[in-house]
């Protein structure tokens, strides 16, 4: 490496036009970057649960839907208003091109609702709304037919009190789908209130643009492709039928703005909800933490060296380290997840901390010989750092790079790119900073001036005092002092065996916001905001006639809903009692399974002959040899589906094990609680992989076993610290707790490798351990505090972040550099020392 060092500082020029024209065209390729905020993208390619989940989506069709919910606490939806509401909305929605509107079910509000009707030897489908009411006495007949099929209607379209609705909209795949459904319907709804779409809904100015944009050139959506749209996907015979029923209502709500408050309010959820809202959260996150961020890097490095060039150079290795990476990511097409927004403080943190043992170690060069050549002072400071640089940006790279073994990507997209991250990180440090300081002339005023007053690197300084002589004590009392720190890990181990693992993404979002009242009212009022599909798989064609099997598919819907957090479930069984109640005269005792095998295949065939057959698509197939059953969940919180789904199977297993069918698991519930799990899993294999990697590149830099085992002991120590008091506090495992146990082995094992290097040189000098120890204090000691509080500062940027993890993390990350400083400056004293060759 000499070389490269020579190099740079003897042609700082060209070094420094190569690195700005490089850094030019990595910014211009960062328009392009695009985000990913699909929940799916979490989990594996080819995973079996994946791969199932898409199986079930191609034979019922059921998948995570937008939810726009209306809510009338003054006279309940039923009334003309807020019904014409509900047709005119469901009407609108339903043309918009990002939304599935093939069959009525697809756009499932109360104007699209299907009802059985019929006598005892005849039976039929009508709407619920083939009209929409107009006097009161027809909104008490609608209300009528919703409560003689309440166990199709009540809780999944419309509350049990009758205070709010809902309409579900399935969207097709895509984020600009995604995106672009958000804003319309705000737009609409923003409408409906006579209102503009501007204000109340926010005003999105990102990637996507809002929703008056969706019709301009870019994107591409003209009437002509949505009216091919509409002609090739729509069946007008089931969707335009009541297309034409609303539309005397209003011509595409025109005169909407004219209606009086009603009291209705609307409110949004479902997973695209909270996808979408994933990545404006995102986008604001990078907008407010960055200029944050470099603005606490530039006064801390201002407290630390108090130069101009001590704050310019390393803000510029920081910048341009971030540049570059974001730049790869666009140049390979990799998008941008959640999780992303992280790296630009991470790179931050890796940057800070070689660019401020960079910065030390030259100004020391400077005090020394003030007078030197700057390129000789830039030369000979880079040199001594060369190794440790290296070493650091090494062990920080593994702690990253064992990330690649998590199951989900984007947590591989996050360690790949922030362990490239790293290495500009340090090839900015040895290049532009090194190039930079190569043109600036030696100073030894301010900073220096001051450090000299002070008598450099003696006791005479506090932090100096402080450093010295607690280790000092620490030396001379060293038993106690192991007594004390073995009681400490004994108390540490018992809180560590109290961690569990919990996550939700929900919890992603501040008490407060829009998606959390919203889920918070879906969740209370009506079934429930996530989904289960409990699927049952026949050997034979028409296997779901058995009235055996159905009778055990309906004794499993009774116990799934006495389980906790769970709404109501949905399968072919209550449809079939429907029909039974229907061909009885609506008499409620009919509203059970019918006796026989053959009753049960009557009643389909005058359903098949009904004129509607689609409406048992989304709960059994064609052959009745499959049935979806969908539990409806109030929670997403993975400790209270994994008891949910771990119930459910020990029941599945004894109450279906005589029958000839498989019963499998799928949905956005199933996916969060095998989400959980293979975070644990990855995640438990990437620490343990990082800790051993680092040992390995440790021993052989330092060409000792024993180092390689003291490099580990800090970071080793500090996790199991860490996550004892988050077991004493009750603290759940998740992403981010997880995250942060990745980041904090990646930076804080650079404290340790900082300590042995320097702590081996010194003791080399003069062969004794306490004098070692105590000029390594003097030394390096006080670069690790300065390291420390400035990344501890950079990471307590997040928390102004707008997702709860990511204010976690921070929290986290900020415990993980303090206890790793403190181990590595006086625990790691206690337990290793060289002895002089004999």
């Amino acid at each position: 490496m000499s070389a490269l060092y020579t190099f740079v500082t003897r042609n700082p020029k060209l070094v420094l036009f190569v690195i700005f024209s490089i850094t030019i065209y990595m910014a211009m390729q960062m328009g392009s970057l695009r985000w990913e905020t699909d929940a799916r993208v979490y989990m594996p390619k080819g995973h079996p649960a994946i791969q199932y989940d898409e199986k079930i989506e191609h034979i019922f069709g059921v998948k995570d839907a937008f939810i726009i919910g209306i809510k009338n606490d003054e006279k309940s939806i039923y009334n003309t208003e807020t019904l014409a509401k509900i047709a005119r909305i469901t009407r609108q929605v339903s043309e918009l091109p990002g939304v599935i509107a093939n069959r009525t079910l697809d756009v499932a509000s109360l104007a699209t609702a299907t009802a059985f009707v019929g006598t005892d030897t005849a039976m039929g489908a009508e709407r619920l709304m083939l009209n929409v009411p107009e006097t009161q006495a027809d909104v008490e007949a609608l209300k009528t037919k919703v409560q003689q099929h309440a166990d199709l209607f009540v809780g999944n379209l419309v509350s049990a009190d009758g205070t709010a609705a809902i309409i579900r909209a399935k969207l097709k795949e895509g984020a600009d789908n995604r995106y672009q459904t958000y804003w319309q319907i705000k737009a609409i709804l923003a409408k409906e209130m006579g209102e503009s779409s501007e204000g109340q809904w926010g005003d999105w100015g990102g990637e996507w643009g809002d929703a008056s944009n969706w019709q301009s050139a870019d994107n591409q959506w003209t009437k002509e492709e949505q009216a091919q749209w509409h002609a090739e996907d729509s069946e007008p015979e089931v969707v335009d039928d009541w297309h034409q029923s609303s539309a005397d209502q209003t011509a595409e709500g025109e005169e909407v703005a004219e209606v009086e408050d009603n009291g209705d309010t609307f409110f949004l959820a479902g997973r695209p909800v909270i996808e979408v809202t994933s990545g404006l959260h995102a986008l604001e996150d990078l907008k407010v933490m960055i200029p944050m961020l470099l603005s606490v890097m530039a006064a801390a490095l201002f407290l630390i060296f108090k130069t101009g060039r001590g704050i310019i150079i390393p803000l510029g290795v920081m910048a341009g380290a971030i540049i570059w990476t974001m730049g790869s990511m666009a140049l390979l097409n990799v998008p941008m997840y959640t999780i992303s927004t992280m790296l630009p403080v991470i790179l931050v943190a890796i940057g800070i901390g070689d660019s401020v043992h960079l910065m030390s170690n030259y100004y020391n060069k400077v005090f020394e010989d003030p007078y030197r050549p700057a390129s000789d002072v830039v030369r000979d400071a880079i040199s001594e750092l060369g190794a440790p640089l290296i070493t650091t940006s090494i062990t920080t790279a593994i702690g990253f790079l064992a990330l690649l073994f998590a199951d989900m990507p984007p947590f591989k997209v996050f360690g790949l790119f922030t362990v490239l991250g790293i290495f500009f990180s340090w090839l900015f440090t040895v290049t532009f900073a090194a190039a930079m300081l190569s043109l600036m002339q030696p100073r030894v005023a301010g900073y220096l001036a001051k450090r000299r007053s002070m008598r450099v690197h003696t006791e005479q300084d506090r932090l100096t005092r402080v450093l010295v002589g607690t280790g000092a004590a620490l030396l001379a009392n060293r038993k106690p002092a192991l007594i004390v720190l073995a009681s400490v890990l004994v108390l540490a181990a018992v809180g560590a065996s109290k961690l569990y693992v919990n996550s939700s993404w929900l919890s992603d979002f501040k008490e407060g916001t829009e998606v959390r009242v919203a889920t918070d009212i879906l969740n209370e009022r009506l079934d429930g905001s996530i989904f289960l599909n409990v699927v049952v798989e026949a050997d034979d064609v028409g296997g779901l006639k058995s009235i055996s099997l159905l009778r055990k598919i309906d004794a499993l819907q009774e116990y799934a809903e006495t389980l906790p957090y769970v709404g109501d479930s949905l399968s072919v069984v209550d449809f079939l009692k429907s029909m039974n109640k229907t061909l009885h005269a609506e008499d409620e005792q009919y509203n059970v399974l019918p006796a026989t095998t053959a009753e049960i295949s009557e009643l389909l065939y005058l359903y098949s002959v009904s004129g509607q057959p689609e409406l048992l698509d989304e709960v059994v197939d064609f052959d009745y040899q499959r049935a979806n059953i969908t539990i409806s969940i109030k929670t997403d919180q993975t400790k209270y589906l994994r008891t949910i789904i771990d119930d459910l199977k020990v029941f599945v297993d004894t109450t279906f094990k005589n029958e000839k069918v498989d019963v499998n698991m799928a949905g956005s519930a199933n996916n969060s609680y095998i989400w959980a799990e293979l975070l644990i899993d990855s995640q438990s294999i990437a620490i343990v992989f990082s800790k051993v990697g680092i040992f390995l590149i440790a021993a052989l830099m330092f060409r000792s076993w024993m180092a390689g085992l003291a490099t580990v002991i800090p970071v080793a120590l500090t996790t199991l610290i860490v996550a004892a008091a988050a077991g004493w506090m009750n603290i759940a495992l998740d992403v981010s707790t997880a995250l942060a146990a990745g980041v904090a082995i990646g930076v804080g094992v650079d404290y340790a490798v900082h300590y042995i290097f320097r702590y081996t040189r010194e003791f080399n000098q003069c062969g004794n351990h306490e004098e070692a120890v105590s000029a390594t204090l003097r030394t390096v000691g006080r670069t690790i505090v300065f390291n420390a509080v400035v990344v501890s500062a950079g990471f307590s940027v997040l928390f102004l972040s707008q997702f709860p993890p990511h204010v976690k993390l921070g929290a986290f990350v900020v415990a993980y550099m303090v206890i790793s400083c403190i181990v590595a400056l006086f625990i790691l004293p206690l337990v290793y020392r060289r002895r002089v060759a004999v």
